[in-house]
């Protein structure tokens, strides 16, 4: 004869396994779930080379500034430094170059990552914080900065850190090397900002037109600037760049079929002085960029 006491052990017991194979259970799919993740990040991302020769094409962003990259603005024809570079990469292998769209500063890095385009082809500053978030091609040349400031005032003459001043105004573009270099090397300056998508020529009128002190342009764009504008501008400190910048594509992160084929492309026109031909066709100024060195020694030349 069944009591009470007898179903309520019986009670406990049907409970206390229920209980148990409900917590197998759970255990067993939290680890399948966590499984999953872990499969999920280990997962390569898409091979962004492989879509590119799938398509036959290199959509390519771009940022306007010679000698990098020039749009003719009755023509609309695009030249420049790296727009020659890429597109003669791209003939190497075999891929068809689409200049998609131009991009600000702020734009590039996130339009990689959401595979907007495949590269930024106008040539860009390679530096850590850049690295950090996106990847680069080999350098294609070096550009030096400096400081220029009006000429007839004569603050900052080989004193760079007077520069570092609440009563200095630096010009610079948001996002660019310009505005980083003032935020790390003078913080207690003053900026005057211009857009993202602002010609570099706006910076040097900002401080020719006294809304600014002083700038900090490649040598480049200061050249060029100089010859067209005589007596307007002048290097405050000429022995003493800001910062010297190997000049590149830029990648999004991690695609290593992409960073190679790009790379040996790159070195064959290194090699075969192709891309030394394409800069003195767009250098206005000779001697405005710094070359990348042979990666090679003629053994004569030790004897």
């Amino acid at each position: 004869m069944k009591t009470e006491g007898s179903n309520t052990v019986r009670s406990i017991v049907l409970a206390a396994v229920v209980a148990g194979v409900v917590a197998t259970l759970s255990t067993w799919f939290l680890d399948r779930s966590s499984l999953s993740n872990q499969v999920a990040q280990a997962a390569p991302a898409a091979d962004v080379y492989q879509n590119i020769r799938s398509r036959g094409s290199i959509r390519a962003a771009y940022y306007v500034g010679a000698p990098y990259f020039t749009i003719d603005p009755n023509t609309k024809k695009k030249g420049g430094i790296f727009f020659q570079v890429v597109e003669g990469m791209g003939k190497k292998l075999n891929l068809k170059v689409e200049w998609t769209e131009e991009v600000g500063f702020g734009e590039m890095i996130e339009g990689l990552r959401s595979r907007r385009f495949d590269i930024v082809g106008s040539g860009i500053w390679i530096n850590a914080a850049r690295g950090n978030e996106a990847d680069f091609t080999a350098p294609v040349l070096y550009d030096v900065v400096f400081a220029y400031a009006r000429v007839g005032d004569q603050r900052f003459d080989s004193k760079l850190g007077m520069v570092n001043s609440p009563a200095v105004r630096i010009s610079v573009i948001d996002g660019e090397m310009a505005s980083t270099i003032a935020g790390t090397d003078f913080p207690l300056a003053k900026t005057e900002a211009l857009p993202q998508s602002t010609d570099f020529t706006q910076m040097i009128l900002n401080v020719v037109a006294k809304k600014a002190d002083i700038t900090f342009l490649g040598l480049a764009t200061a050249r060029k600037y100089e010859e067209a504008n005589p007596g307007q501008i002048y290097n405050v400190a000429p022995d003493h760049p800001l910062r010297v910048f190997p000049a590149a594509i830029m990648l999004p992160q991690g695609q290593y079929s992409l960073k190679r084929a790009m790379d040996i492309a790159l070195e064959e026109m290194l090699n075969n002085n192709e891309v030394e031909s394409i800069i003195l066709q767009n250098e206005d100024v000779p001697g405005s960029h710094y070359r990348v060195a042979p990666t090679y020694t003629n053994p004569a030349s030790r004897k």
